[in-house]
């Protein structure tokens, strides 16, 4: 098992108990929420930067610039999509992040990406709009609508910071390329705060679970930082579905959010979809053979 894999293993692991927590705390605004895990961020990345002896802030690389920009509005909106939706179907929507990280990667990094993969993306997003049959979001917009709204964009934004990161790759420390993240969610965080109000001060408990969402969060970044380092961002991406498993246990454990008969349909369709992006290749050569074998 590569240094990668290992990696994407812990920060998957780390983010499925972070979801819980963030879900916890579903009435404290999205943005403040994603305020103070910055504010965590920024202070234990710098002290580890320092312990370390490496400058701060790099070579101020348009690049880590960027990558911070991305990660914040995908956090923004993921955290607001949790508020909206069940913990699975928020989970569902953002992996499906590997096809527009896959097509990024793609425009700007010259990967492959074949055309069936679009064909895939529409199954996965056949299989979220089954989860949600029941929820009336043909008939009008609401909440439900909202929440896929966010995690999409949750998920475009992410595949941008991936992308990001892999151009990156090895040049700077984890750490380095992280601390650009609170450095452009701070202020857009407080100015969105600032304009919009609805600042609620937690209570100690709150503070508790923030502290644990936080300490998880920054676990997980390191450890999502340090895959997409080592590999090439299609390839670790199947070991990162088991996200989806986690998400669906925890909902049922911590929030009664039992799956309907259809929304386990869904979930397998969304899982089918993302497995078949993942193979595309191998099943392009193996449709491949068996073409020219009847030729």
């Amino acid at each position: 098992m590569t240094k990668g894999v290992k990696s994407i293993l812990i920060a998957t692991l780390f983010f499925s108990a972070m979801n819980v927590l963030v879900k916890m705390l579903s009435h404290i605004p999205p943005v403040e929420l994603a305020l103070f895990r910055s504010v965590f961020t920024l202070i234990s990345c710098y002290l580890i930067i320092k312990k370390l002896g490496l400058k701060a802030f790099g070579h101020k690389n348009p690049l880590l610039f960027l990558r911070g920009l991305f990660g914040t509005f995908s956090l923004i909106f993921f955290f607001t999509s949790l508020h909206y939706l069940t913990l699975a179907t928020a989970t569902l929507v953002h992996y499906i992040t590997p096809f527009f990280t896959t097509f990024f990667g793609y425009l700007f990094l010259k990967e492959k990406f074949y055309k069936i993969q679009w064909f895939f993306l529409l199954i996965c997003f056949a299989g979220i709009l089954f989860t949600q049959h029941d929820k009336g979001i043909f008939n009008t917009f609401n909440i439900h609508n909202a929440g896929l709204l966010y995690g999409l964009g949750a998920s475009v934004a992410a595949a941008g910071a991936y992308n990001c990161i892999r151009k990156i790759n090895l040049t700077y420390n984890p750490n380095v390329i992280m601390i650009y993240f609170p450095l452009m969610a701070l202020p857009i965080c407080i100015l969105t705060l600032f304009i919009n109000g609805g600042f609620i001060i937690p209570t100690y408990f709150d503070w508790f679970l923030i502290f644990l969402m936080a300490l998880l969060t920054q676990a997980a970044q390191y450890f999502l930082t340090v895959a997409y380092q080592n590999e090439k961002v299609g390839n670790i991406a199947v070991y990162s579905n088991l996200g989806i498993v986690y998400a669906v246990f925890n909902g049922i454990i911590f929030f009664n959010e039992i799956p309907t008969f259809y929304s386990w349909i869904g979930i397998f369709i969304v899982v089918a979809g993302i497995f078949l992006n993942l193979f595309s290749a191998k099943l392009l050569g193996f449709i491949k053979v068996i073409k020219n074998d009847f030729v």
